[in-house]
């Protein structure tokens, strides 16, 4: 439930449909969903679902010896139940309410609506399995392994917590730009500080840093692309020119244009400034007493 507290502290009114079958502007009329079923929220679907596994696969390495593994098993399913809950209370609320008119650029025997549905159920499936597997990976991999792991977390955690500040579902204001100026760098705060407790005191080490970095300057880039993207409704119903868009704004976003660069130099910064004063810690005379 962690993962979804973003969305729940800030209504759970699911975000106003293009195909929804009556005419509703006030997100207030909207019902209330466990998942913000939108072409917009795609990003942050991802996120809200990748933060719960991140979450359950750091407790998890924490209490791994009392846990062992069927406790690891019973936490990876119960992370899996609650997923699946929330997608599929999501999936009834947003399909009752869809138009199920025929719309052209759709097969005879399918709505524009039902394709859109199917698709936001398709890629959440998704976002679960990767939230199930990054689980794993938490509990599990040795320390180079769990830093390359964290920058997907760091990644997903940066969504999550916009989340509470946006959830996409209302106009934002000037304090809100304001505060999302401040929280686009809370990845590189979250992998810095992983980069520091895990040390680059071996050449594996220092190998799982900048692959870690790397992951976090191009995904930050990947996932502004995809909001763009899907945020655009003149590409939606043409796939080829949707990744088109999309590769072009990811081409953009790669660049110092794009958040993703200085996120990860601010990590790299972070990451060795911490290991170094952790390291220093640790050979201090106190500390070898």
């Amino acid at each position: 439930m962690v993962g979804l507290l973003p969305w729940i502290v800030t209504g759970m009114r699911l975000p106003l449909q293009n195909l929804w079958s009556s005419s509703t502007t006030d997100p207030a009329d909207m019902p209330v969903a466990l998942l913000p079923f939108s072409q917009y929220s795609v990003v942050l679907i991802a996120g809200l679902v990748l933060v719960g596994g991140a979450v359950g696969g750091l407790v998890g390495r924490r209490l791994r010896p009392r846990l062992g593994r069927a406790g690891v098993v019973a936490a990876a399913l119960g992370l899996l139940g609650v997923h699946l809950v929330a997608l599929v209370e999501t999936a009834v609320v947003t399909g009752a309410g869809l138009s199920t008119d025929r719309s052209v650029g759709t097969s005879s025997s399918l709505s524009a609506a039902q394709v859109y549905l199917a698709a936001l159920v398709v890629g959440t499936i998704g976002a679960i399995a990767v939230a199930l597997v990054l689980f794993l990976v938490l509990v599990r991999v040795p320390g180079p392994g769990l830093v390359v792991a964290c920058a997907v977390v760091a990644l997903a955690f940066g969504v999550w917590v916009n989340a509470f500040v946006d959830p996409g579902t209302r106009i934002g204001d000037e304090g809100t730009a304001a505060v999302l100026a401040v929280t686009r760098w809370v990845p590189a705060v979250v992998l810095g500080v992983a980069i520091a407790v895990v040390g680059i005191r071996t050449a594996g080490r220092v190998v799982a840093a900048v692959v870690s970095l790397l992951v976090l300057w191009t995904g930050t880039a990947a996932i502004t692309a995809v909001a763009t993207a899907f945020g655009s409704r003149v590409y939606l119903p043409y796939p080829v020119d949707l990744a088109t868009f999309g590769l072009q704004v990811f081409g953009a976003a790669i660049g110092p244009a794009g958040a993703g660069l200085w996120n990860a130099l601010a990590a790299a910064v972070i990451g060795i400034a911490g290991a170094l004063v952790l390291g220093a810690r640790r050979r201090s005379p106190r500390a070898l007493r």
